[in-house]
């Protein structure tokens, strides 16, 4: 499957996004660029124009550096799943509920 992310995508990906701010913000704006940027080679080859697979990717408030560092472990085992789609992974800080 082209969109499965290796170990090294995975360990990057999660230690940008619970350490560096300028690499959250092009995350949130792109999520496809932003895997490309880190070496993801699909998100390299994928048109501009092709929301496709990678809508489910999109944020629109990324959890803070702190919550993702704390779940790094939970996380970096769903994201290395051999089935990734059966499940949903948020990186989205959560609301409280009223």
């Amino acid at each position: 499957m082209p969109f499965k992310l290796s170990e090294a995508t995975v360990d990057t990906l999660l230690d940008k996004l619970s350490s560096d701010d300028a690499f959250r913000k092009q995350f949130e704006a792109n999520p496809r660029k932003a895997l490309a940027a880190i070496g993801h080679r699909a998100a390299e080859i994928a048109r501009d124009g092709d929301s496709g697979m990678w809508a489910c990717l999109a944020c629109t408030e990324l959890a803070s550096k702190e919550t993702i560092a704390a779940s790094r472990d939970v996380l970096r085992e769903h994201l290395l799943a051999a089935q990734p789609s059966a499940f949903t992974i948020s990186l989205e800080l959560a609301k409280p509920t009223q």
